[in-house]
């Protein structure tokens, strides 16, 4: 297993111990990437079109010398901050992408690091990809328009893009009614899963966006009744907006076809997940998936109240002991996301604290969104990690001059 990390030197990369891309394997992962400069500018202030076209040439630089291609992306996350320059972004990402059509989801979040940077994008590709990839459409006209599929396979691995209740008609269903979008939704994801040769206990990870926090409860018990006893990692984020007003979730999933027979589900020590519809952990070979880790411990207790450092401290010791019980570390770290709520004071500067992924610096992004499962919490933090990937790891500095300069 091969580990790249590659740097593009820009500051922030040293400062929050991260690589601006990553490879592991066959598999190239892209940080989350604004339209900055290595100098500190934000390129194309007030335009999300450049700014896609702006973090496009850094994306191309930075995974190309990881060895990796554009045209190999199987799945995009895109976070704007604000909803009404969605089309435009992803207009501009389709005209990249209209061959690639990856796995996509795009939502809206309140703020990024800077208020210029209206738009963040992450990327994962796949060796080859580009021509050995099987792509699933669900009919939806939106699929064609903005140039992304429903789900995409790749050997074992279904990529499902960010879902909604937005039926093949183009209508929402059940306005209003959570329980309702979101078995539409996950019925959405179980026919692509199906269709590329899979059953939802193949699946097993799941990150949800609500737009309303208060309906979790009805959330919780569509997904009781449409997972049965699957427990896939899940990750559950409130944020501003969907590209439509009606629209109360969106949840993204990945599926490794076969995993129902090899699957190892990890919980904490009172297994507080297993009745909440979720597994802490799901291992699958030496793939680690984990659902985002916070301030709460084992008993679903609150332990540092109003303290977003300890908040985020205690949610990396969760990362660091479930890794633990399934036989890897924190250097096997390949993907880090950090969530903190808009209105969480961040008590602590980046490079300050424990220095959790000073030697492995994994690919990585962070954004404000408007809450979390809990109103105590103030940040969430989701990994994904491979084991043995913290070993033999290969550093690749930035060009003298940066790409997008030249």
């Amino acid at each position: 297993m091969r580990r790249i990390n590659v740097s593009s030197g820009r500051t922030l990369e040293d400062v929050a111990q991260y690589s601006r891309a990553l490879r592991v394997g066959d598999t190239v992962l892209q940080a989350g990437t604004t339209a900055i400069d290595r100098a500190g500018h934000v390129r194309g202030t007030g335009d999300v079109a450049r700014q896609v076209e702006t973090i496009l040439a850094i994306a191309e630089w930075s995974m190309g010398k990881a060895g990796g291609r554009l045209d190999d992306v199987v799945r995009s996350r895109i976070y704007v901050t604000d909803i009404a320059v969605a089309d435009q972004a992803a207009r501009a990402l389709a005209k990249r992408f209209r061959d690639a059509r990856p796995a996509s989801t795009l939502v809206q979040v309140v703020g990024l690091a800077r208020p210029e940077q209206l738009i963040e994008i992450e990327f994962d590709a796949i060796d080859g990809a580009g021509t050995t990839a099987r792509r699933i459409s669900s009919g939806r006209a939106i699929e064609n328009e903005y140039a992304y599929s429903r789900a995409v396979r790749v050997g074992d691995c279904v990529f499902i893009s960010g879902s909604t209740a937005l039926t093949a008609g183009g209508a929402v269903e059940g306005i209003g009614d959570m329980y309702r979008q979101t078995r539409s939704t996950l019925e959405t994801i179980f026919r692509a899963v199906a269709e590329a040769g899979g059953t939802p206990a193949d699946i097993v990870y799941t990150k949800s966006f609500f737009t309303d926090l208060s309906k979790t409860a009805d959330y919780t018990r569509a997904w009781l009744e449409a997972f049965g006893d699957v427990r896939p990692t899940s990750t559950t984020l409130g944020i501003p907006s969907l590209l439509r007003p009606e629209m109360l979730i969106e949840i993204e999933a990945e599926a490794i076809i076969g995993a129902a027979k090899t699957r190892r589900d990890g919980y904490t020590q009172r297994e507080r997940e297993k009745p909440r519809g979720y597994a802490r952990t799901v291992t699958v070979g030496d793939r680690i998936y984990m659902s985002g880790c916070t301030d709460l411990n084992a008993a679903g207790e609150l332990q540092a109240a109003g303290d977003w450092a300890a908040q985020y401290d205690h949610a990396l010791e969760t990362v660091r002991w479930s890794l633990e019980q399934v036989g890897a570390s924190l250097d096997d770290v390949v993907r880090r996301q950090t969530f903190t709520v808009d209105h969480a004071v961040v008590n602590r500067p980046h490079g300050e604290g424990p220095a959790y992924f000073a030697g492995s610096r994994p690919a990585s992004l962070g954004c404000r969104i408007t809450g979390l499962a809990r109103p105590e919490l103030l940040v969430e933090v989701e990994v994904t990690a491979v084991k043995g990937a913290g070993a033999g790891i290969e550093s690749i500095g930035p060009d003298p001059v940066d790409p997008l300069d030249r």
